[in-house]
C-alpha cells in the first residue's frame, strides 16, 4: 500500500462523503453527509481537510480546526479493514505535524473503547462537554432580576455591542461581526428577536442566543431549538441573569413551535449545570476531551 496525503480537492468530495457516512452512520442522531454539507461545515468552522489516497483511491480523511481549546480533530474516517488503522495513524501524525497550536485534541463519547487507543498515542483524558436537553411543554417562569436591569431582545443595529459582550464574557473571540447575518442565512427564521439580552445602564451585560436546530429539524423531522452562545459579564454574574434569559429563550422557542431544546456546557461548569437542571434540562450525552501536547509547536 502506497498512501499519499494531500489537501482536499473538489474531486475528492463524493468519496469523502461516502467515507464519512460509513464512519459515522449509527451514531446518535446521525445526519448523512453530502458534498454541500461538507463544504458548508468547512466554511463555517474553518476546517482544514487532508485526504489519504492509495493509487488515487480515497482511503481516509481527517479534518481539523483551531479554537480556544487548541487544535481539534473534528473529522476522522478511513476505509474499513486491516489497513484502516495504518491510514488513521498516518492522518493523525500528519495533523499533529501541521497543527497551528501547541496542543491537539479529540472529542469522543464517554465510554467509547477508542479512548484507550488515543491514550496510547499520548493523549490525556480531560473533562469534556455535556449535551443537555429539555422538553418544552409550556412557558417557564422568568426569575426576577435586580432593579435597574432590563430584560429584552436584541435590536437591529446592536450587533457590535452584542459581539463585544459575548467575547468579553467568554474571555476570547467567540464571535465576530457578521455572525448574526450568517445565522439568519443558515437558520431561518432566526433574527434579532431570538437573542435575549440583559441591559444595565444602557450596556448589554448578559446574552442568551436561541436558534432553530436547523440540520436536525430538516433531516430528522423534529422541532428542536438550540441555545448558545450564552454568557454574562463577570461583574454581573450571580444575579440570576443567566437563568432569567434562558427561561425567556425557552419561552420564545416554545412560542415558535419547538417542543425540545438542547445545548452544550462544560462538565466543569457546575453552577451552570445546576441552573439548567432547575429549568428542566437533563444530560443525554457526555463527550470527553483527549488532548496531546505538541512539543515542537
Amino acid at each position: 500500500m502506497t498512501v499519499k496525503i494531500s489537501s482536499l480537492d473538489r474531486k475528492h468530495l463524493p468519496f469523502v462523503a461516502e467515507l464519512m457516512n460509513e464512519e459515522y452512520e449509527g451514531s446518535p442522531e446521525f445526519i448523512p453527509f453530502d458534498e454541500e454539507r461538507i463544504l458548508s461545515d468547512i466554511q463555517r468552522r474553518h476546517i482544514r481537510v487532508l485526504v489519504a489516497e492509495d493509487d488515487e483511491r480515497v482511503v481516509g480523511v481527517i479534518g481539523t480546526h483551531a479554537d480556544d481549546r487548541g487544535e481539534d480533530i473534528h473529522w476522522l474516517a478511513t476505509r474499513k479493514g486491516p489497513e484502516g488503522k495504518v491510514v488513521r495513524d498516518m492522518l493523525v501524525n500528519e495533523a499533529e505535524r501541521n497543527a497551528k497550536d501547541d496542543s491537539i485534541m479529540r472529542m469522543i463519547d464517554e465510554g467509547n473503547p477508542e479512548i484507550e487507543e488515543w491514550e496510547s498515542r499520548g493523549y490525556v483524558l480531560e473533562p469534556g462537554f455535556q449535551r443537555m436537553t429539555a422538553e418544552l411543554r409550556g412557558p417557564k417562569r422568568v426569575p426576577e432580576v435586580d432593579e435597574g436591569i432590563r430584560l429584552r431582545t436584541l435590536r437591529p443595529g446592536e450587533e457590535a455591542k452584542f459581539v463585544e459582550t459575548v467575547n468579553a464574557g467568554f474571555g476570547w473571540e467567540r464571535l465576530e461581526l457578521g455572525d448574526l447575518g450568517r445565522w439568519k442565512t443558515e437558520d431561518p427564521p432566526f433574527d434579532e428577536e431570538w437573542v435575549q439580552v440583559a441591559e444595565a445602564a444602557g450596556k448589554i451585560v448578559s446574552v442568551v442566543v436561541a436558534k432553530p436546530d436547523t440540520n436536525y429539524n430538516k433531516y430528522l423531522h423534529c422541532r428542536m431549538g438550540y441555545l448558545g452562545p450564552a454568557t454574562t459579564l463577570p461583574e454581573f454574574r450571580n444575579k440570576h441573569l443567566a437563568s432569567a434569559l434562558t427561561a425567556r429563550a425557552m419561552n420564545l422557542l416554545f412560542e415558535k413551535g419547538m417542543n425540545t431544546v438542547r445545548l452544550g456546557t462544560s462538565e466543569k461548569n457546575v453552577s451552570s449545570i445546576a441552573l439548567l437542571r432547575s429549568l428542566g434540562f437533563h444530560v443525554d450525552n457526555v463527550r470527553k476531551i483527549l488532548r496531546k501536547k505538541l512539543k515542537d509547536n
